[in-house]
């Protein structure tokens, strides 16, 4: 890839890393903590057929166009790629450019024309073919999907911004903006519902809109997403604004060449030409791009299936189910996963022999930016484990009274939400260590072995349709007695069979990257960075050992506590719960007194919740007797700035 040049790119490279990881990772946590606040007030303000409409139709119509359109162009741009072609010799000015070369900078203005057209065809075809009829009857259906549309587009136009902010040295940028959009995001979405109905000076001919309530949740849900999207844009381009001119941020969204010389490797014969797009970053760009497609469609097939199969109201107990399983994914480990990824590409670069192309570095760097990148990826493994352990000690059994105190008797007692939500504190810790592994996959892997998990992407596809098939085929069976199934467990399956297949696709993508991971850091710690090419074994302890399952996991005792609390929840539980006829008999009361009930049914919970606190108190001190002294060195690594300051002074001074 042609990058800017060394000079220019010396000291702003480097600071990525600068800032710590404790830092971005807290700021994207209050964030999703934010969004977890308004996803729980709406649960009370919204039925839950358009609460699944928001969250299963039109988030995946927003995540499609957003994902297609810029994830590969993303994660390419950001990564650590420093080799110059020496023959351009387009201008590298100082001002919000530098550190880059028009032709590369011009691969990131792609994201805007491949955006809107993605967002025109996305909207059209789901407008047309895919919504539901029910739903398009709904007077603010179509001014809804125009405002996703317009939040999409928003997001997709300071896409250049973002990248030049990573790339000049500030990734907490994107964190920032992301913070103030959620918080106005929650302030619309909330107002829309709470105020617009008691508008007495509206026009008469929006009077009946406004008395309908799916029509006001609906405009709601769109006016919070394009208020989302408008708000990342505004503080990007202010950033930009105040720290250089409206005239340099203006200048970003303007192609401009490069002037090129190549040479004919048979005649030798060199020639200048024009070069608007760099050759090299385009190829990465559309291999990434091909897995891209793949991981998205393995990423959200559970919502693909939901959306095309399930009613609106199962759609809304699906979603709920996902929200508050996903809780911890999205407060923790996305953040976290985001951060890591940002820090894997400004300091790594690809170890394959068959690299694209060499990039030689100083070896006491290298070996610095190695040591901090094993030391960050083994905290950030054996904290996904400890919680993987924590969810599933306490999840399986409590989903149900978790359900029923956070969200009322309606998701409880009749929806599937509570067998979902206990399938996915299975799926989670899946989940959580693929996010990790797959981003520093994308941030170092070469072209080629970018192409290889292309295969692995297919063999994880095959195996999501093997495995809900076949649990089609059990619950088929087991509907007709043929299994002989203990009662209610073709039922569990139907539920959540859709999570068990995901769960299944994504080990085989995270085993695989985890591997690779693996054999990267053999190979970085067996020789330096310039040597790679003449190198394709490494060493099988020091740093590769740090990042193996074993040194991951916590330690006997503390899963011997783990596996004690489990089975005391698993056994007690159904005999302390109450029944959910008595459940439903206690909350179901007139209007008026339906608090009052609600407050009885809660107290029958009380001998369930006193368990789970007693309980989680043993975890607590197992975790503090037995895993204090790893779980601190964890949290210093994350937190950590002296490694990566020195790294950005030691580059300074050459």
């Amino acid at each position: 890839m042609v990058d800017g040049g060394p000079d220019a790119a010396k000291d702003k490279s480097a600071q990525p890393a600068a800032a710590s990881a404790s830092t971005l990772i807290l700021l994207q946590i209050s964030a999703r903590a934010l969004t977890f606040v308004l996803n729980q007030l709406l649960v009370r303000l919204v039925a839950p057929g358009i609460f699944g409409l928001a969250n299963i139709q039109l988030e995946l119509l927003l995540s499609t166009i957003l994902f297609l359109s810029r994830d590969a162009i993303r994660t390419i741009l950001i990564r650590n790629d420093r080799t110059v072609n020496a023959s351009s010799v387009g201008a590298r000015e100082a001002g919000p450019r530098s550190g880059t070369t028009n032709a590369t900078h011009n691969v990131a203005l792609l994201t805007i024309p491949i955006g809107f057209a993605l967002t025109g065809i996305a909207c059209g075809v789901y407008t047309a073919f895919i919504s539901p009829k029910s739903i398009q009857a709904v007077p603010t259906f179509h001014a809804s999907i125009t405002l996703y549309a317009l939040g999409a587009l928003s997001e997709l136009v300071y896409e250049p911004l973002l990248i030049r902010a990573v790339r000049l040295g500030q990734p907490s940028l994107r964190v920032k903006a992301e913070g103030a959009a959620v918080f106005v995001k929650v302030l619309t979405t909330i107002a829309t519902i709470v105020y617009l109905p008691r508008w007495s000076a509206a026009p008469s001919s929006v009077e009946h809109v406004l008395a309908d309530e799916k029509a006001v949740a609906l405009l709601a849900f769109g006016i919070g997403q394009a208020s989302f999207g408008m708000t990342m844009f505004a503080v990007h381009l202010a950033y930009f604004v105040t720290h250089y001119s409206v005239r340099q941020t203006l200048d970003l969204y303007i192609p401009r060449p490069d002037r090129v010389t190549r040479s004919d490797p048979r005649t030798g014969v060199a020639s200048t030409e024009t070069a608007w797009l760099d050759r090299a970053t385009v190829s990465l760009c559309m291999a990434m791009a091909q897995q891209g497609v793949l991981k998205h469609l393995l990423t959200e097939a559970d919502k693909f299936a939901v959306a095309r199969y399930a009613t609106l109201e199962d759609q809304g107990g699906y979603a709920l189910a996902s929200n508050y399983g996903s809780l911890v994914a999205r407060i923790l480990f996305q953040p976290v996963e985001e951060t890591a990824r940002i820090v894997f590409s400004s300091e790594l670069v690809a170890l394959d022999g068959e690299a694209d192309a060499p990039r030689p570095v100083p070896p006491g760097i290298a070996k610095q930016a190695v040591e901090k990148a094993a030391s960050m990826l083994a905290a950030l493994f054996r904290l996904h484990l400890l919680l993987a352990c924590i969810m599933i000690t306490f999840g399986g059994p409590l989903s149900t009274a978790f359900l029923y105190i956070m969200a009322g008797p309606q998701w409880a007692l009749g929806t599937s939400a509570p067998a979902i939500l206990a399938a996915y504190t299975w799926y989670l810790p899946i989940m959580g260590i693929n996010g990790i592994a797959e981003g520093f996959v994308q941030s170092v892997a070469s072209r080629k072995q970018v192409k290889r998990y292309n295969r692995i992407l297919l063999i994880a596809s095959v195996g999501f349709v093997t495995v809900l098939a076949a649990i089609n085929y059990a619950v088929a069976s087991g509907s007709t007695g043929n299994l002989g199934q203990a009662p209610g467990a073709s039922s569990f399956l139907a539920k959540t069979g859709l999570v068990w297949a995901n769960a299944i696709s994504l080990s085989v993508r995270a085993g695989w990257c985890w591997a690779f991971l693996i054999k990267y850091f053999g190979r970085a710690e067996s020789v330096t960075l310039h040597e790679l090419k003449r190198s394709s074994v490494g060493s099988q302890a020091g740093i590769q050992h740090r990042v193996r399952p074993s040194a991951a996991l916590p330690s006997r005792p503390a899963l011997v506590v783990f596996a004690g609390v489990a089975g005391v929840l698993r056994v007690l539980v159904p005999k302390l719960m109450p029944t959910a006829a008595k459940l439903l008999q206690s909350s179901n009361a007139n209007e008026e007194a339906s608090r009052t009930g609600r407050l009885r049914a809660i107290r029958l919970l009380l001998p369930t919740v006193g368990l789970a606190g007693a309980c989680l108190g043993a975890v607590l001190t197992g975790i503090f007797v037995f895993e204090r002294a790893a779980l601190l060195e964890s949290l210093r690594s994350l937190g950590r700035r002296h490694a990566s300051q020195s790294h950005a002074d030691t580059r300074k001074s050459q």
